[in-house]
């Protein structure tokens, strides 16, 4: 299944991808919400040092009638600096919005049912793209987090306004808006009251670590470290309180909502989740903090990432409830959404003949749906049947007493035999070895490679 290096993405991946380098691209010269960031942090606070010295000059210059040609020149230079100002403001403001739209179209639909498909597309696919610890994975992953917190922290949202058990005034004003499916007034109320500071919320989370501070602390003086070790508790607590002070200062000076007050409306519960998110006083932050927990797990940047862990990223929340870290209701609700396997995870899984009996080998499948029935049996698109990949397979709700990635299923399988077993792992398994025998029964498969050829792109269809 290796990738023929001409190929391109089915339209949907490319908009995916697309998406993400308006979030943080690899080129940083690109526009994006990294690059506005580092711009803000390191020119605007002295931009606006230089608007109030050249209004002051113009102020003394004007009062002392002194000479005409150096008041204009100085009016010149105020106009330029208060546009420059302006005109990068409208710009941030543009690209926050066109990721909102676009995020909404990606992962939205006109039903609840549609909207539930589109977000395990959207979120299936951010894992597809990754290729589990190769090259330079917590890189990507850091790029791929504040849209998959996006979508997640949306979902979540929805289950929120849904509970009446949660309660929070601006909510509750809102909790008309689940009704957009058959009203076109209350999606556009939905846009934007609610998925806007949502999504924004989940894009800004982490912008503070830009900021020159936060950088040092990252990359070390002479900016070479590793910005993805393991920091000392010291540095831990500053980086964190850098990024919440600076992350507040960039939603507060360097993005807001047209037509909105800087504490109302939408601008307003942005800036309440951000704060709540980091203080946890009133608990709507949960919104966002379940989101960023789950993320730091599936879409890990820490040194020791593991594929097999990425299904015990439900046991963290559940602990955090537990602990009363979070809203016990919220991570309750956020389970029932994700389940234990991640959308995109490749299960490995026992099939049935037409008589309902289990098979003597395992198949291929990807985790492609959200609100499984239950937590521990995912609905999975089989993508393998008879050793042969296909993209057109069905959708099955895996039983957890055949899936491979619980030892009590595996060892169903421990009495194939090992002629038998090589035929199946040459077919099923890229790079396949001899070795690759004796871990004959893998707990899960990596699914990048076949996902990354264009015709099995459509797997959500």
């Amino acid at each position: 299944m290796n990738r023929n290096a001409t190929q391109a993405d089915s339209q949907y991946v490319s908009k995916v991808k697309k998406l993400i380098e308006l979030v943080d691209p690899v080129d940083t010269a690109k526009p994006s919400v990294v690059t506005y960031a580092r711009h803000f942090y390191a020119v605007t606070a002295d931009l606006k040092k230089r608007i109030q010295s050249l209004a002051q000059e113009v102020k003394v210059v004007s009062e002392t009638r002194a000479n005409i040609a150096v008041l204009e020149d100085l009016k010149k230079q105020h106009k330029a600096a208060v546009q420059q100002l302006e005109k990068e403001q409208a710009d941030r403001q543009r690209l926050i919005i066109t990721i909102v739209s676009q995020v909404i179209a990606l992962s939205e639909g006109e039903t609840y049912y549609e909207t539930q498909t589109a977000s395990s597309r959207f979120l299936g696919t951010l894992l597809l793209l990754t290729r589990g610890k190769d090259g330079n994975y917590a890189r990507y992953h850091q790029r791929l987090k504040p849209l998959y917190k996006a979508v997640l922290a949306l979902r979540l949202s929805d289950k929120v306004l849904a509970d009446s058990s949660v309660k929070h005034s601006y909510l509750s004003k809102y909790a008309g808006v689940l009704e957009r499916f058959t009203d076109e007034v209350k999606m556009r109320e939905w846009a934007n009251f609610i998925a806007t500071p949502v999504i924004a919320a989940a894009v800004f989370q982490d912008i503070g670590l830009y900021h020159e501070e936060a950088v040092r602390i990252l990359y070390g003086e002479d900016g070479e470290d590793d910005p993805f070790r393991e920091l000392d508790e010291s540095f831990r607590k500053q980086l964190l309180k850098i990024n919440y002070q600076q992350t507040l200062t960039f939603i507060r000076d360097g993005v807001s909502f047209i037509g909105c007050e800087q504490n109302k409306g939408p601008h307003g519960f942005l800036m309440e989740l951000m704060q709540d998110t980091f203080t946890g006083k009133s608990g709507i932050g949960d919104i966002l903090k379940i989101p960023q927990v789950y993320s730091s797990i599936v879409l890990s940047t820490k040194p020791g990432y593991n594929r097999s862990m990425l299904p015990k990223g439900y046991m963290l929340i559940e602990q955090m409830a537990k602990q009363k870290s979070v809203n016990s209701r919220l991570a309750e609700h956020f389970i029932n959404i994700v389940g234990y396997f991640p959308q995109g995870f490749g299960v490995c899984f026992i099939p049935v003949n037409e008589k309902g009996q289990e098979k003597d080998q395992y198949e291929y499948a990807i985790v492609s749906r959200l609100n499984p029935e239950h937590p521990a049996e995912p609905v999975c698109k089989i993508v393998s049947r008879n050793l042969t990949f296909f993209a057109a397979g069905k959708e099955e709700r895996v039983a957890k007493d055949r899936n491979l990635f619980f030892n009590a299923t595996k060892q169903k399988l421990m009495k194939i035999d090992r002629a038998r077993m090589t035929e199946i792992m040459s077919q099923l398994k890229k790079n396949f070895t001899i070795a690759d025998v004796d871990e004959h029964i893998p707990a899960f498969w990596e699914p990048h490679d076949f996902f990354a050829d264009r015709k099995n792109q459509s797997i959500w269809r």
